[in-house]
């Protein structure tokens, strides 16, 4: 059996990639880029460059290939790169595929939600086995607010008290593992969260004792927040799409909580608390703090 993963070198594609070559499991990891996959080649990873834009390039790819995980960063033309990296392993004789959704795809008015469930419809109707793990925000997401953290003591979003169950994308990773390598998850669906819903100023109390300093949460009114991220570069399309999701998650959408990670890992999900400890520990990002 031979496995394809795209997203190699990405939070959670990485992940599975070691977690598959710990279970010696045959695969093929999908770059864009050759240069920042130098560390799988160099375990002996069998690399293939490739763009979910190009068809020849996926053909190549999928060839031989029995199943795959299928993860891409969010996009503005999501839909039609991973219906087109769908028809690919269609093509390829793929016979099962497992994708990374998102919590409540097609329940939610947001444009990932409902993005991403139109995806998960064309997969279901390519006649390959499918997975679809759904998780809620990723831990690793802290990491956009590293610096202002480690310089400043703060962090800064517009959601409020609003309470969500974050999970670890290394236990979503771990999941996609069991799913690739082992029977009896085909046609299913995943909802994937932490143990715990948390507020942003529940995570502030978290990093403040990794630390042993203060850090605090601030909230920013949505206008403001958006603004300043537009000045920052960040495409207007993907900070209104993610508004969309914050004013779900005001209503109560991200708090949910399933037993879907302690039910296929055999474990509880990683802890925020215990996210926070590991990623200041052996992260650089913290590097100039004193911990």
């Amino acid at each position: 059996m031979m496995i394809l993963v795209t997203g190699a070198t990405g939070n959670i594609g990485g992940e599975v990639v070691s977690h598959l070559v710990e279970k010696k499991v045959p695969l093929r990891a999908l770059v864009r880029d050759r240069a920042k996959a130098a560390n799988l080649a160099a375990q002996g990873i069998e690399l293939v460059q490739g763009d979910f834009s190009q068809s020849d390039s996926l053909d190549a790819a999928l060839q031989g290939i029995e199943k795959a995980f299928l993860v891409m960063p969010n996009d503005l033309h999501q839909v039609e790169l991973e219906c087109h990296f769908i028809d690919a392993a269609k093509r390829a004789g793929v016979r099962h595929l497992v994708k990374l959704s998102v919590l409540h795809a097609g329940e939610l008015p947001s444009v990932f939600q409902q993005w991403h469930r139109q995806i998960e419809q064309h997969l279901e109707a390519s006649g390959m086995a499918w997975t679809h793990l759904r998780p809620n925000m990723l831990m690793q997401n802290m990491r956009w607010f590293a610096q202002s953290i480690a310089q400043q003591g703060v962090f800064y979003h517009s959601v409020g008290d609003s309470k969500i169950s974050h999970v670890d994308a290394r236990d979503v990773a771990a999941v996609a593992a069991v799913c690739l390598n082992e029977p009896g998850h085909e046609h299913q669906t995943y909802d994937l969260t932490g143990a715990e819903a948390v507020s942003f100023n529940q995570v502030a109390e978290y990093f403040a004792k990794a630390l042993n300093r203060s850090v605090q949460y601030v909230n920013v009114i949505p206008a403001n927040f958006k603004a300043a991220r537009l000045a920052n570069g960040e495409p207007e399309w993907y900070l209104d799409a993610e508004a969309q999701l914050f004013d779900c998650w005001h209503a109560g959408a991200g708090s949910i909580i399933t037993m879907a990670i302690a039910h296929l890992l055999h474990r509880p999900p990683t802890t925020f608390a215990a996210f926070v400890q590991d990623y200041v520990r052996h992260s650089q990002d913290f590097s100039t703090v004193s911990t």
